[in-house]
């Protein structure tokens, strides 16, 4: 939305979630929350190395866009933009996914209402 600068966590997260190339996040069921897969996050998104991923098969690796290298300082920035872990969700994002998938939600940041994003402040 207007006024939102590209380049703030929840633009960037907002840009992720709705990537085809992404697969380590996803929007829940209800697209109000967010689903991260861990280990693929840490790979996919977080991992310096891996811009060297993807040659030859795959899908082209995803440009790095977040400082943050582990997965814990990722986890410290969603926090901080005030998203909560869903207690007690644990499990796979579609049939057929074999990885464990954390869930967090922010009331403001919502599939169907990119407007919200202004609101979610640090």
């Amino acid at each position: 939305p207007a006024g939102l600068s590209a380049g703030t966590f929840p633009a960037k997260l907002w840009r992720l979630v709705n990537s085809p190339r992404v697969r380590s996040v996803r929007w829940d069921s209800r697209a109000q929350g967010l689903l991260i897969d861990r280990c693929l996050l840490e790979r996919e998104l977080l991992s310096s190395g891996h811009a060297h991923r993807g040659r030859g098969r795959g899908p082209a690796p995803v440009p790095h866009t977040f400082r943050a290298t582990q997965f814990r300082s990722f986890v410290r920035q969603l926090y901080r933009y005030g998203f909560r872990k869903v207690p007690g969700w644990v499990g796979s994002a579609a049939p057929g996914d074999a990885g464990a998938w954390l869930h967090y939600c922010n009331p403001c940041f919502r599939r169907d209402r990119p407007d919200l994003l202004l609101r979610i402040k640090r």
